[in-house]
């Protein structure tokens, strides 16, 4: 009896400390899967910034065209600016070219071969579009090329032209398909996953998305 009365606590402690031990992993898993799926949303919405910021476009008179730009530091500074619109001149049969009052960051290389719809940054402050084909000698700094120019030398004529430079929007989290449909108050990710109410990022809920 004296040996039993010994063990019985023993026995106590163990399952307790088995106990702990058991919601101490449960708890470190759900936290790991919250962590591994905010990062996962957090993931997602860089990818959306990138493609937002990616895509200017140009309007000339009736005729736009989308253009996709380079990753530097001229695009970046160009950006801080828009919109804007620009009145440029005929330059050579091949480029339209306007000065704009404050210098951007520079990058400069030859490009050996100026293809059309090429953007570029001639000097720290010349924003020139090219709708031909030409070799070429001298150096600018890469902004973006237009997408389409099957219609560029048509919309650009022979003369000076007002071209509007804005950012296009391209695949934001507002146009984000979700095809969770459920409407038990539950929440999920936007992978269709169903989420904990401690999970801090975009969810949906009741077909709708939230932020927390």
């Amino acid at each position: 009896m004296r040996m039993n009365s010994i063990n019985t606590p023993v026995r106590l402690i163990r399952v307790l400390s088995f106990a702990m031990l058991f919601m101490t992993l449960t708890t470190m898993t759900a936290c790991t899967r919250d962590d591994n799926e905010a990062d996962s949303e957090s993931q997602i919405l860089q990818n959306d910034n990138s493609n937002m910021n990616s895509t200017l476009k140009l309007t000339i008179g009736q005729t736009s065209f989308t253009a996709t730009l380079e990753d530097n530091a001229t695009v970046k500074e160009l950006q801080s600016l828009l919109p804007m619109t620009l009145q440029m001149d005929e330059l050579n049969g091949n480029e339209k070219y306007c000065y704009l009052s404050s210098s951007l960051p520079t990058a400069a290389s030859r490009p050996g071969t100026i293809h059309a719809g090429d953007i570029m940054l001639y000097g720290s402050s010349c924003i020139v579009i090219f709708y031909k084909t030409f070799s070429s000698g001298y150096s600018y700094t890469r902004i973006g090329h237009i997408d389409n120019v099957e219609q560029l030398a048509q919309a650009v004529g022979s003369g000076s032209v007002s071209v509007r430079f804005e950012m296009q929007p391209t695949t934001g989290i507002g146009s984000a398909k979700v095809s969770v449909h459920s409407t038990d108050g539950a929440r999920y990710t936007l992978n269709g996953q169903k989420a904990s109410d401690n999970y801090k990022c975009i969810y949906i809920r009741d077909g709708k998305k939230y932020r927390k």
